[in-house]
């Protein structure tokens, strides 16, 4: 029998659950005839154990792990359940009332007296477990950062780019979170690594190009002498003191939900810019272009100055205002002198200056980071 008895119902009020019936697991796999229409549905193992099933209509199905509460926005002719031998399945529809969007749930309101829910800053920059507290909400806010890279080396290096950054709002963390922090990319556009919280992450930005125009790593090849098939996050700057040719900076990857944002938690991207390129030929001033950041592109180099790094993204998920993946400042060389460009405020996961006179000035990138915001009320 098609359930249909049991509909959805607007108004106020807590899910009612409604038994529909049972079955016993004569074998681990069984199919169930029984039909129904859009729902929300739940079934529970009398064992309490672990197991999977399936609400299959036409065409198209629906599936969920047992003892969880699962919307199913199609009919459905039968139900195929995967459990242990010997355990009986329960069928539940529930009745839910509506709702509306509850804003800002974490922050305090004096107009209606709602005070703030005490939140707690975690700065993770090793690799490990990070384990959310018995007693914390299982929501949490993330701030997800790959590694920097390092400047170019030598005479009028390109600035290394700094990391991606992903940020998630309401991420249900529960439990045990795996974390990989990823390291600092190389110079000579070496790229910074991936830094995982779970299954999201954020890449990495290309080290800068050194002296004689070398190109940094680009997520598309620019057909420059260190192209790469290897995701970039931001690219690094183009090195300059270069008497032939013309270089470009590193090409950024614009990251998706198919590529590490994933779809929980509500992911926002900052990112995905292009390295400066470098300057016109000219063999001792021609300066290093500026790494991207996370909060913009890099500037070209030219034969009087050496580009800018990109800015960084600022959030204040720590408790302060700081800046993530700011992108290294290009170098330039000339006549046994040398000036840089400029940078912003560098926090966590930037990319290091670029080189201006015989690898003076040459700088290291940060590693990447992982800032998580958890609740206790």
């Amino acid at each position: 029998m098609a359930i249909n008895s049991f509909p959805s119902q607007a108004g106020g009020g807590q899910a009612n659950l409604n038994f529909i019936g049972s079955v016993h697991m004569e074998t681990y796999n069984r199919s169930w005839a029984q039909g129904g229409g859009a729902g929300y549905y739940a079934l529970y193992s009398t064992n309490q154990e672990n197991g999977y099933a399936y609400f299959v209509g036409t065409g198209t199905s629906t599936g969920a792990a047992l003892n969880r509460l699962v919307s199913v926005t199609h009919a459905f002719t039968r139900i195929d359940i995967i459990a242990p031998t010997n355990d009986m399945i329960s069928l539940y529809k529930a009745e839910v009332k509506s709702t509306t969007v509850y804003n800002n749930p974490f922050d305090a309101d004096g107009t209606i007296g709602k005070i703030a829910i005490p939140s707690f800053p975690s700065i993770i920059r090793s690799s490990g477990n990070f384990v959310l507290p018995n007693n914390a909400l299982p929501l949490t806010n993330v701030l997800i950062a790959g590694g920097g890279a390092q400047g170019g080396h030598h005479y009028c290096g390109g600035g290394g780019a700094g990391g991606n950054v992903v940020k998630l709002t309401a991420f249900q963390a529960v439990g045990t979170t795996s974390v990989t922090i990823g390291g600092a990319g190389g110079d000579n556009g070496g790229v910074g690594g991936r830094t995982f919280f779970g299954n999201v992450y954020a890449l990495g930005g290309s080290g800068g190009g050194h002296h004689g125009g070398h190109t940094p790593a680009s997520s598309v090849s620019t057909g420059g002498s260190n192209s790469v098939n290897a995701l970039v996050g931001n690219g690094g700057g183009a090195g300059g003191h270069n008497s032939s040719s013309y270089r470009f900076g590193g090409i950024g990857t614009t990251q998706t939900a198919s590529l590490g944002l994933g779809i929980a938690g509500t992911p926002t991207f900052h990112g995905g810019f292009n390295g400066g390129n470098s300057g016109a030929a000219d063999n001792q001033q021609a300066g290093g272009g500026g790494g991207a950041g996370a909060g913009g592109a890099g500037t070209n180099g030219d034969t009087s100055v050496a580009g800018n790094g990109g800015p960084g993204h600022a959030s204040d998920i720590s408790g302060s205002t700081l800046h993530y993946g700011t992108g290294g400042a290009g170098g330039r060389a000339n006549n046994n002198s040398q000036t840089f460009g400029s940078h912003g405020t560098r926090d966590y996961s930037h990319g290091g200056r670029g080189a201006g006179f015989s690898s003076s000035g040459h700088e290291g990138g940060d590693g990447g980071v992982v800032v998580m915001r958890y609740y206790i009320p």
